[in-house]
């Protein structure tokens, strides 16, 4: 199945396959499942069993220390980016998770992201195409924000 997204900006993608049967070498995510290692950057099996007891953890604590401020505006973010590839294959992934998620992916701003949300908590897989990134890094040179050694 492809999919095709609109671009706010007016820049041409190419379509999202997600039938991509390409895989990198998955290293130490071969105990996760088939569809969790056809993503660039995924957690390793311990990390992402990590994270999600950490966010048990804080969320026990909150609760056993109702004393502690949690602010109004409090969100949790849980987000992944691919890495490498190219648009093309961060756009696959984002769709890949789409389909996982049984969500249809969308452009927010310049940045093509689907997720899952309960309450103030979200997932988002988020691909920011490259030409927005070489504008990020050309306008932090700019501003004094990177200095060569």
């Amino acid at each position: 199945m492809s999919w095709t997204f609109d671009n706010p900006s007016g820049e041409d993608h190419e379509d999202m396959d997600h039938n991509d049967t390409t895989r990198q070498d998955p290293g130490d995510r071969l105990a996760l499942p088939a569809d969790i290692a056809d993503f660039s950057d995924a957690a390793s099996g311990q990390r992402r069993r990590q994270v999600i007891a950490d966010l048990r953890e804080l969320a026990d604590f909150l609760g056993a220390h109702p004393h502690l401020p949690v602010s109004p505006h409090t969100s949790v973010d849980v987000s992944y980016f691919p890495r490498g590839g190219g648009d093309a294959a961060a756009f696959a992934e984002v769709s890949r998770a789409g389909a996982l998620l049984g969500s249809m992916p969308v452009w927010e701003g310049e940045h093509l992201v689907v997720g899952h949300q309960r309450g103030v908590a979200r997932y988002r897989v988020v691909a920011i195409p490259e030409r927005v990134r070489a504008r990020y890094r050309a306008w932090l040179a700019c501003t004094g924000h990177i200095r060569p050694d």
